[in-house]
Formats: structure tokens, C-alpha cells, sequence
């Protein structure tokens, strides 16, 4: 934990004191075989810890402040191309992106 720990962003860390009982309890019990995790529990799993991680929440717009929501995940590779063409196609690709990749 010591090495994730130092490795984390400055406002994390300032905001997250280590405690002794964070290296022996993880605050949460593990799943038997037979329960299950519904989507919607996935979903804000997925936001607390991409909030904890990069310090922002994704479901809130970056420009407006508003709360947002999960409409779709799209995992068709072919799909995800596709949207990634038309961004760079527009001016609006990810930053980091190589177009050369998508062909």
C-alpha cells in the first residue's frame, strides 16, 4: 500500500491520511459465489473509484457543473473506431490519440 500510496496525485494524498485500520480492514466484506452485483452498483463503483483516482467525477460536466448519467457502454470495437474517426475527423479527438491507429 505504501508504494500506491506515493505513487497517488498531491490532492489525494492530502486528503487521504493513511490509518493503520485501512492496511487491516478494507472496509467491505467479499461476495459469496451465489450474490450478485446489480449494474446500477457497477456503475457507481466505476465513478467513486475513477473519482478517487483522478480526483474529478465523471458524472458531473466538466463545463456546467450538472450531474450526467450512464446511457451506454459501448464495447463493439468496431463502434468505438468509428466514433474515434468521427472525433478526429472533427477537430474533437481524444487527447494522446494517434489517427494513424485507427485505420
Amino acid at each position: 500500500m505504501p508504494n500506491v500510496t506515493a505513487r497517488a496525485p498531491e490532492g489525494w494524498r492530502a486528503s487521504h491520511p493513511p490509518e493503520a485500520s485501512d492496511l487491516d480492514d478494507p472496509g467491505f466484506e467479499p461476495l459469496d459465489e451465489s450474490e450478485e452485483v446489480t449494474v446500477n452498483a457497477r456503475k457507481r463503483a466505476w465513478a467513486r473509484l475513477l473519482a478517487k483516482v483522478y480526483e474529478i467525477d465523471p458524472l458531473v460536466c466538466p463545463k456546467c457543473g450538472w450531474g450526467m448519467k450512464v446511457i451506454a457502454v459501448i464495447e463493439d470495437p468496431a463502434e468505438i473506431r468509428d466514433i474515434l474517426a468521427h472525433l478526429v475527423k472533427t477537430g474533437r479527438a481524444p487527447p494522446g490519440l494517434e489517427p494513424a491507429l485507427l485505420n
